[in-house]
């Protein structure tokens, strides 16, 4: 499924992988909301948010996952960001967000450990 440049993949029956392209900003936050809510309501619990790709990270796009992730702990999952580029890290450690949030570098669409 792809919403306005947000692909959202699933890997297994509790994993999804969403990938924002270049930019999570005010015009894509909503997007990027709503297709993480759909991907916890559907059950999943792993979800992934593979970085790779993305060149610009605005405070609304941090919110559209901030405003997620305690969601997915309180189910027992989890929201991972995956490959950030050392800019949008940078970003995420400026904010303080480094601890916080779970980052991993590797195959997002990889098997579940």
């Amino acid at each position: 499924m792809t919403t306005r440049g947000i692909q959202q993949r699933t890997i297994d029956e509790k994993t999804v992988l969403i990938v924002p392209g270049p930019k999570l900003d005010n015009e894509n936050a909503a997007d990027m909301s709503s297709a993480i809510g759909a991907a916890q309501l559907e059950g999943y619990l792993d979800i992934r948010i593979d970085m790779s790709g993305l060149q610009m990270l605005s405070s609304a796009g941090v919110g559209a996952i901030l405003g997620s992730v305690e969601i997915s702990r309180q189910q027992g999952g989890d929201i991972t960001l995956w490959n950030p580029s050392a800019k949008v890290r940078n970003v995420l450690e400026i904010l303080d967000l480094g601890e916080y949030l779970s980052i991993k570098n590797g195959e997002a669409a990889g098997p579940t450990t």
